[in-house]
């Protein structure tokens, strides 16, 4: 094991044998890479340092870097859970569109590779889709997510949101688009202000008006 000069930025990769074979013969291709800070010690952020905080971090920034070496069976990361490697946020469908305005949408994401979690939902446009039963919040957290489209008369013939999905444990992030059509009769805009009540907001809780859809993702 050796050190790096820490002067300059540097990238210091080492061949494995296999490595050095695949070079030579014109395949070699990097594909991936795993990134360490096992030499760094966290321990050392000294928050009381008399020079303030631009000097918190002094001794970190000034420690020696590892040299890469080939026959690394794994590395260890403050950063980095490895128990969440390949891990992927499952969401059926991304792409939701020719909803109509009083439909009912449910997201249901899937942390696959990794432990079982809770989700964050977040609402780019609630004057496009809310939550069912929470009309005023934008954000909110659970197993999954039921949201209803709204109804606006602008712009036409339809507006689009995001829903952002993270995993609370993970920190896997997935985006739903949601096209909703315009209704006819409508008097809202769906480019106005996001505080603003929708005609529909009525509709959280009860019996769903008729002609209402299901989408499950």
């Amino acid at each position: 094991m050796g050190f790096l000069d820490n002067t300059t930025i540097t990238v210091d990769a080492i061949l494995t044998k296999v490595g050095r074979k695949r070079l030579s013969q014109g395949t070699f291709n990097i594909s991936r890479y795993a990134l360490s800070d096992e030499e760094v010690d966290y321990n050392l952020y000294d928050v009381t340092h008399p020079n303030g905080t631009d000097s918190y971090g002094a001794v970190i920034e000034n420690m020696n870097l590892m040299e890469a070496i080939p026959n690394r069976s794994g590395f260890m990361s403050y950063l980095t859970n490895s128990s969440l490697a390949g891990a992927q946020l499952i969401l059926e469908n991304r792409n939701i569109t020719n909803i109509d305005g009083g439909a009912i949408i449910s997201i249901n994401p899937e942390t696959v590779g990794a432990p079982a979690e809770n989700y964050s939902f977040e609402i780019g446009k609630r004057t496009v889709v809310r939550f069912k039963e929470s009309l005023a919040l934008k954000v909110k957290t659970g197993k999954s997510a039921i949201l209803r489209a709204q109804k606006f008369i602008t712009p036409s013939p339809s507006n689009t949101t995001t829903v952002t999905v993270t995993g609370i444990e993970s920190g896997l992030v997935g985006i739903v688009n949601i096209s909703v059509n315009m209704t006819p009769g409508s008097t809202d805009d769906s480019d106005g202000p996001d505080d603003k009540g929708n005609s529909d907001d009525s509709y959280s809780g009860g019996v769903p008006p008729k002609g209402d859809e299901l989408k499950i993702i």
